[in-house]
């Protein structure tokens, strides 16, 4: 990274663009994340509930932040790192609405009878899961020469719960069935249960509304993790003056969801948050308020700052090969 001079509007959405390779990673990943971090003297906020983590481990940037960080008092970089580490974390857990969930099982008159707490409908606690697979769902079957396999619990059947906690229903379904919903499903199913839904709408107006919500954090992909990172932070997005940092957050989306975070990305900076993302789908440059794009090539002939402004003018920008693109974008 060269010696640059970079502008970053607060209280606004930018957009970092550039070829691959072009230095965006390192000047925003890296670069404005150490400096920031270290003038606000706290770690970094990964965007998980309650988790912070230290700055990336790269070497110390010389540079400094001229003008100050106006109010900012978070710094939250919403990565495509995994929302867990093993099955047991999913995006019911994650997102914290399996907390209301479980609390609705115990209030039946069911588990009231038998004195089940919330901790009974949960697969982290003995007293409620499987025994045979402690709450896995699955059991490895060791092979000889090959490598183990895994197959759904005989006993529980995959289900995670023992018999006597899926003996207590809600609205006709056991914990297991719920957790087999998929957000829009479960949208539907809880209506009526304001905590529940509003974790719900945001999922699904990110564009997760097909996810299960118990579906393991080992079969997410990383554009899936970093939205229900995301979604989560949405619903406390009343946590203003924060700097949300995302890294290509648009991979692998269809327009429509695109369209859908452009979205979602617009009510955190009408929060009174600034959003800054490194991106290349023009779709999202052009709905950003400011752009910084960086090149003109990629490695040695990388790290300038070709062009920063509105994203209109940067189509007039000869040496932006990003800009080319970009004008194609708003001719549609």
């Amino acid at each position: 990274m060269r010696e640059l001079a970079v502008r970053f509007p607060l209280g606004v959405l930018t957009s970092v663009t550039g070829i691959s390779g072009s230095g965006k990673s390192t000047l925003v990943g890296q670069a404005v994340v150490d400096l920031v971090a270290d003038a606000l003297g706290v770690p970094v906020a990964d965007a998980e509930a309650g988790d912070t983590m230290p700055p990336a481990a790269v070497d110390a940037f010389a540079g400094s932040l001229v003008g100050g960080l106006g109010g900012l008092r978070r710094l939250i970089v919403v990565d495509q790192k995994a929302i867990g580490r093993t099955p047991r974390s999913n995006l019911a857990t994650y997102t914290g609405l399996f907390d209301h969930v479980r609390r609705l099982f115990a209030k039946t008159p069911a588990a009231r009878a038998r004195r089940y707490d919330a901790g009974r409908f949960s697969f982290n606690v003995a007293k409620g899961r499987c025994p045979n697979c402690n709450g896995e769902g699955f059991v490895m079957v060791e092979l000889l020469f090959l490598p183990s396999v895994y197959k759904p619990c005989p006993v529980c059947g995959g289900s995670r719960f023992n018999a006597k906690t899926l003996e207590i229903r809600y609205q006709g379904r056991h914990i297991a069935e719920v957790l087999g919903l998929t957000v829009e499903e479960a949208l539907a199913f809880f209506q009526d249960e304001e905590p529940i839904c509003r974790s719900l709408s945001v999922l699904e107006e990110v564009g997760l509304g097909y996810l299960r919500l118990g579906q393991p954090a080992t079969e997410l992909s990383g554009g899936e993790a970093q939205r229900i990172k995301l979604a989560t932070e949405l619903q406390r997005v009343g946590k203003a003056e924060s700097l949300y940092i995302l890294d290509e957050p648009t991979t692998g989306l269809h327009p429509a969801d695109v369209d859908r975070l452009i979205a979602q990305l617009q009510r955190l900076v009408d929060a009174g948050n600034t959003v800054i993302v490194v991106e290349h789908d023009m779709r999202l440059v052009a709905a950003s308020d400011w752009a910084i794009d960086l090149g003109p090539g990629a490695g040695d002939q990388g790290g300038r700052v070709v062009f920063e402004g509105h994203p209109d003018a940067m189509s007039r920008v000869a040496a932006s090969r990003t800009g080319v693109y970009l004008a194609r974008q708003r001719a549609h």
